[in-house]
Order: C-alpha cells, then sequence, then structure tokens
C-alpha cells in the first residue's frame, strides 16, 4: 500500500505545474491576466513549494507522515479542480497557490516516507520517485494542448486534479490502519539507515538542526540554482519557442521533450550516488550541461543537420542537465542517517530553497520585458548555475548531515 502510495503520489507532484504553462495565452485571454499577474503567477509553484517545505517541517513532530500525504493529496486536487472553474484573474492566481501548497507538502513529506517504510531500498524507491517526477512532467504538456483543443483550456488544467485525489486513497488506508492500531513492518523496526557501502547503523535520538550543518546549507543552495532553472523553463520555455518562430503545437511538444528527458536521468542518479558516494563530478556536470545547452539555443535555434533540426539536440543538452533534481532530492536521505533527520533536511532544504528559487521565473519574464532580449534572462540563468555549483560542492563529499550539525 505504501508503495502504491509513493507512486501514484510522484507521478501526481509536477502534473498541476506543467500543465499550465502549454494553455497560458488561452488563460490570459479568458480571464485577462496582467503581465504582473502572469509574473506571480510563475512564482507561484516555487512559493507553495517554499511554504509548506517549512510547515510541513514544523507539521512533522506533531502529524504521522500519513496524515499530511492526505492533506497534501486533498490540498492538490480541490485547488487543481476549483482554479478550472476561476471566474477571474485573481481566483485563478489564488487557487494556483492553494494548488502548489498541496504539491509541495508531498515535495517534503515523501523522503522521509520512502526512508521509513523502504530503509533497506532507499536507492531504488528515490529512482522510481524522481522518475515518476519527471514523467508527470512531461505528461501534462503532452496532453494539455490537445485537451484544449477538444473541450477548452479548462478541461484541460481541471483534469490533473483526478489523479490527486487516486493518490489520497492509498493514504487513507494507511491512517486508518494507523489509527486502530496496526503497523506497518518498517514501524516495528528501529529506524535504520542503510549507507553505500552496506553497514547498517542505528537512528540517532537527538533533534537534529540541519541549518547548523554545511550539507543543510548546501541542500538549500542546490533547490535554489535547480529550481530557479527548472521552473523558468517550464514557464517561458514554450514562449521563447514561439518569439523564436517556432509554433504553439511545436513548443508544447518541446516543452514535454525537455521534461520526459528527466525520466532516465532521474532513474540513473540515485544509484550513481549509491554507487560513488561523492557527488561533486556528477553535480558540476549538470551545471556545464545546463550552460552549453542555454547558449546554443540562443545562439543557434534554427541550425539544421541536414534535415535535422539541431534545436533537439541543444534542448537534449540541457534536459538532461535536470539531473540536478534528482540529484538534490536523492541526497536528502543519501546524506542523513534517520528518518527524522531526512525530513528535518527536506523541509529545511526545500523550504528555503524554493523561496530563493521562487524569484527564477518571475525575474526570467521581468528581464525580457524590459530589455526586448532573451539574452539577459538567461543571463540571469547561469549566474543561479554558480550558486547550484556551490551547494554541490557543499554535499559532495560522502558524510551525513546529523555528524556535521553535532560538531
Amino acid at each position: 500500500m505504501a508503495l502504491a502510495g509513493v507512486v501514484v503520489t510522484a507521478f501526481t507532484l509536477r502534473l498541476a505545474v506543467s500543465g499550465v504553462s502549454p494553455v497560458l495565452g488561452r488563460i490570459t485571454d479568458e480571464l485577462h491576466l496582467t503581465p504582473g499577474e502572469a509574473g506571480v503567477l510563475a512564482m507561484m509553484p516555487s512559493l507553495g513549494f517554499a511554504l509548506t517545505g517549512i510547515l510541513t517541517t514544523l507539521a512533522m513532530r506533531r502529524v504521522g507522515l500519513e496524515a499530511l500525504l492526505i492533506v497534501s493529496c486533498a490540498l492538490a486536487a480541490v485547488g487543481t479542480l476549483a482554479r478550472a472553474l476561476s471566474p477571474d484573474d485573481l481566483t485563478f492566481v489564488v487557487l494556483t497557490f492553494v494548488t502548489m501548497c498541496g504539491l509541495g507538502m508531498g515535495n517534503v513529506v515523501l523522503p522521509p516516507v520512502i526512508k521509513k517504510y523502504f530503509p533497506h531500498r532507499i536507492a531504488a524507491l528515490s529512482a522510481v520517485y524522481s522518475m515518476l517526477l519527471g514523467f508527470s512532467t512531461a505528461t501534462a504538456p503532452l496532453f494539455a494542448i490537445p485537451l484544449a483543443d477538444a473541450a477548452g483550456w479548462r478541461v484541460s488544467v481541471g483534469s490533473w486534479g483526478v489523479f490527486s485525489v487516486v493518490a489520497l486513497l492509498p493514504w487513507l488506508v494507511l491512517w486508518i490502519a494507523a489509527r486502530r492500531g496496526t503497523r506497518s513492518p518498517a514501524e516495528q523496526t528501529p529506524d535504520l539507515t542503510v549507507l553505500p557501502d552496506a553497514v547498517v547503523v542505528p537512528a540517532a535520538t537527538a533533534r537534529v538542526k540541519p541549518w547548523h550543518s554545511k550539507i543543510g546549507w548546501g541542500v538549500v543552495l542546490m533547490f535554489t540554482g535547480t529550481s530557479a532553472n527548472t521552473f523558468s523553463m517550464f514557464l517561458w520555455l514554450p514562449r521563447f519557442l514561439q518569439d523564436t518562430g517556432f509554433s504553439e503545437h511545436t513548443a508544447g511538444l518541446m516543452l514535454s521533450y525537455y521534461a520526459i528527458m528527466a525520466v532516465p536521468v532521474s532513474f540513473a542518479v540515485p544509484f550513481l550516488v549509491r554507487r560513488f558516494g561523492s557527488t561533486v563530478v556528477l553535480g558540476l556536470s549538470t551545471v556545464v550541461l545546463y550552460a552549453l545547452g542555454y547558449l546554443a539555443i540562443l545562439l543557434w535555434p534554427h541550425a539544421q543537420l541536414g534535415d535535422f533540426p539541431l534545436v533537439w539536440a541543444w534542448i537534449t543538452v540541457f534536459a538532461l542537465a535536470q539531473a540536478s533534481f534528482p540529484l538534490s532530492i536523492t541526497l536528502i536521505n543519501a546524506r542523513t542517517r534517520t528518518t527524522a533527520g531526512a525530513g528535518s533536511l527536506s523541509g529545511f532544504g526545500q523550504g528555503l530553497g524554493y523561496l530563493a528559487g521562487s524569484l527564477g521565473p518571475l525575474a526570467f519574464g521581468l528581464l525580457f520585458g524590459a530589455t526586448g532580449s532573451w539574452w539577459p534572462s538567461f543571463g540571469y540563468l547561469w549566474a543561479m548555475l554558480a550558486v547550484l555549483s556551490a551547494g554541490i560542492v557543499l554535499t559532495g563529499r560522502h558524510r551525513f548531515m546529523e555528524d556535521d550539525a553535532a560538531r
């Protein structure tokens, strides 16, 4: 049941994020979104993820993980379905924030849930979790425009809420079982962490303060740099491509391709972390891919190799750089000893990281609006790569946050 919950919930966590940008023009036309409101809308995923990252960490001390996931799925379902019925621009923005808060809770709670229920399968479940995030990110833009063409943008935007309703059911069953006194096998044994060298160590009992650890701040910087880059692409890549001369349908297809390329790297990264321990080379490789891919698509968007449009190659390069996100997620469990430590690091790293990264899509759009050129916008993303690099260096060595924070 827990496995079903992890799988379905992970699949829902990006549908409502990437399903809006392909039809944003239609939403703007009908609801009369102003440029400022569009900029605020661009910040909603990161702001919602940031707020719930901080609040969910506090709630985890008093409320069970299963109960938090019930609230997460319910908020996401209600927000997604309700915003599809929005009568005006302000209501749409507010309900988008509600939706993102629900999804943000799931972001924070799933890593410690994996550590709780699957302590001996952390790498495998982290790979599945990260892979499904990428798959869901790709699914929404692939179907958003066909759904909008067939039934309107409201059906396209609201349809993703159904998956959150389905995701709620496994956690409801587990919560009811816990209330009746039934305990899962993972709860009947001490909290253990399997290290990359297969040594099992007991859980620490002291409360961990991730802000006292270099690993804690490193994860914050990684989420800051990664979210600024990826959320800017989720919102603005279709607009950039259309402005460059590609059609709406082609731009939506390219966004879907960008998202689906995260699937194979998301599957591979947790096993690479487990195999090598140190993650500096892996992490900095993603920085290089981001930088080169952006440069190529700015310089040669319509270049051809024979009959093959090289824009697909450029997108492939910076799409593979999305490995920085599953790397950030994987390190939450790989750099902690306990479920409590993973929960603290997840909330702290994602809360502050998404808060700082929320400026990314807004800054990207404002810089283009102010200059009429995409170069300053991508220049901002290159600056965020320096932030990402700093986080990679701080978290790269194989050690544990609990030990680091105790010094």
